[in-house]
């Protein structure tokens, strides 16, 4: 074995949306990092549908650019098509999505990773995760080259032990054409990890060579449109070539097909076990669990400029490759269509993500976190909100700082990690805007005033950008606080007046709601800074249900409040833990004195 001399810091193993943002976020706070990747020329690859965003998903990416993430600029770099969803309800939930040129996506990020310093990229497969004293120590590849390692990020999306399904044929594959993880699945059971099996899928993709585009309903790009960025600007972005989107339905035709066919999908004849993503179903998975809808809506979406790939989103299946062909030609519009990429269903292994902290570091193996769909996640949005927060809390860890996090309150990303590690999974999780009890106040168009600031002090985000930001929080609030006063424009860039005005517009709006949830956080945020002590015993208190005790000691919960949030857990539980918690604090107090 090769024992390469370079330390790092981080280490991050797997080089898609979660891998990328760890990477880069680690090394922007000054941790000498290492991104490896089974092929660097897939790094950030869209594997699934070229789009970033939707419903809440869009509101995660605002604050990871809010925070000095790359998804944001990455996204609008790549941009093909802008719509904002939901735009038909209150501005609270107001989601942006945007249609990426999959290989600009594709390839800008990896330039991003390549320019940045403190970071190493290497294309290479990692077999194992070494400890010593039960603490991560280092990686071994598959070329047997030992890297040193003080903190392990691991981001490995669905190629643990994948297993690719077509109809009735199986081939490895954590990725069509892309080889599984096997060995590195098989360290981490060895290492302690709880290790349990997912399944998600994907389209089809077809050639629009033959489509009729007449029989279809055209959806053109926004106009005007939000950038994902908060740093992009508006009018140089305006200047891009967009392209529009199409919206169709299937037939009775397609709901026949796929009901003679039901017995030949990988999911329906008992080749998968694993549970899949409940909220994107499977065109055969929605013909059997809705038997009274015979049709439903398809979306064609572009997979670039330069290419005639499109994406039918909607058409998800792992029937053969035969009957996808059927199902192609029941749609009109689509009969001489040609498929290019066949769908398919990917099955993988996911550890517990109930065995982390809130900082996504492994409760089991310290110095090992954890990001993306090997948290039991499903979407780039996702992954690389908690790829972020596992670089920066893997590179603290190094610096001797105290972990990073979000709390409800604060961020979408602050919900997903605390549902993550306090509820736990028993199918892919997707963020919904619904989750978020805050939502008022996690709205797309506050993130920079929520989360810059953030940003600026982890030293992630762009210090060229913290004057002109302090100004425009001057500016949100002289107009909150006089809405006839004038904007001083100054010096804004690149936040403008339109953007203090609509910011503004909308939190008058939402006044009355925004005070209520404004009180109730405060709340939160004071139960999430009572800490419960190391050492602390939740069995010895008295009064505490068994069941109660059991449940705490197994999700092992940082603070009073994400205990209150454990499921199970009643107020009462937490006021007796509150009375108990106080006690133990100044009898370890008085044993220090003494």
């Amino acid at each position: 074995m090769f024992d390469y001399q370079q330390e790092y810091d981080v280490i991050v193993i797997g080089g898609g949306h979660a891998g990328c943002e760890a990477a880069l976020a680690a090394a922007k706070t000054g941790a000498r990092t290492l991104l490896m990747s089974q092929n660097i020329d897939t790094l950030a690859q869209m594997s699934c549908n070229p789009s970033i965003g939707g419903i809440a998903k869009g509101q995660i990416v605002r604050e990871l650019d809010a925070l000095g993430g790359a998804m944001g600029r990455v996204t609008d770099a790549a941009a093909v098509h802008y719509h904002m969803l939901n735009t038909g309800k209150g501005p609270a939930v107001h989601s942006p999505r945007v249609q990426c040129d999959k290989k600009v996506y594709q390839f800008t990020y990896k330039h991003t990773v390549e320019l940045q310093p403190n970071l190493d990229l290497i294309q290479d497969e990692a077999v194992e995760i070494a400890t010593s004293d039960n603490a991560v120590c280092g990686v071994r590849t598959l070329r047997d080259t030992f890297y040193q390692a003080k903190t392990v990020v691991l981001s490995t999306g669905t190629f643990l032990g994948g297993t690719i399904h077509i109809g009735e044929v199986m081939t490895p594959g954590g990725r069509y054409n892309d080889m599984p993880s096997v060995q590195l699945s098989a360290s981490l059971k060895k290492i302690g990890l709880h290790i349990i099996r997912f399944k998600t899928g994907t389209p089809m993709r077809i050639n629009a060579r033959g489509v009729d585009f007449s029989k279809f309903r055209l959806q053109p790009s926004d106009n005007p449109f939000q950038p994902m960025s908060h740093f992009t600007d508006v009018k140089e972005q305006a200047k891009r070539k967009f392209l529009s989107c199409y919206i169709t339905r299937t037939t009775e035709e397609t709901d026949k097909i796929l009901r003679e066919n039901l017995h030949r999908s990988a999911m329906y004849s008992g080749k998968i076990h694993a549970l899949g993503p409940r909220y994107c179903p499977s065109v055969e998975d929605k013909t059997k669990k809705f038997p009274d809808v015979k049709t439903h809506p398809l979306f064609l979406e572009p997979e670039g400029n330069n290419t005639e790939e499109f994406y039918i989103q909607g058409f998800s299946t792992s029937l053969p490759e035969e009957v996808q062909r059927a199902l192609l030609k029941s749609v009109p519009g689509l009969e001489n269509a040609s498929i290019t990429r066949a769908g398919y269903a990917v099955e993988y292994d996911f550890s517990d993500p109930m065995d982390l902290f809130p900082s996504l570091e492994s409760k089991i193996v310290p110095g090992l976190f954890c990001a993306g769909q090997i948290n039991g996640t499903t979407g780039y949005e996702e992954a690389g909100g908690q790829g972020f927060m596992a670089g920066v809390n893997a590179a603290r860890k190094t610096q001797g700082k105290e972990p990073f996090v979000l709390r409800r309150d604060e961020a979408y990303i602050g919900v997903l990690i605390d549902d993550l590690v306090t509820k736990g999974v028993n199918e892919p999780y997707r963020m919904f805007t619904s989750r978020a009890e805050y939502r008022i106040l996690l709205r797309n168009d506050n993130a920079d005033l929520r989360l810059c600031p953030y940003g600026f002090s982890l030293g992630i985000l762009d210090q060229k950008y913290k004057p002109a930001f302090e100004r425009y929080c001057a500016q949100v609030e002289k107009l909150k606080e006089n809405p006839n006063a004038q904007i001083d424009e100054t010096d804004l860039y690149p936040w403008t007046a339109d953007k203090v005005r609509f910011h503004v517009d909308v939190h008058q709006k939402y006044a009355g709601y925004y005070e209520r949830n404004k009180k109730d956080a405060e709340k939160l945020a004071q139960s999430d800074n009572i800490v419960i002590p190391e050492g602390f015993d939740p069995s010895a208190v008295k009064g505490l249900l068994f069941e109660t005790s059991q449940k705490l000691k197994s999700v092992q919960p940082r603070t009073l409040g994400q205990a209150s949030r454990i499921p199970g857990v009643t107020p009462a539980d937490i006021q007796l833990l509150a009375i108990h918690i106080e006690r133990y604090r100044r009898l370890k107090h008085a044993e220090k004195v003494a």
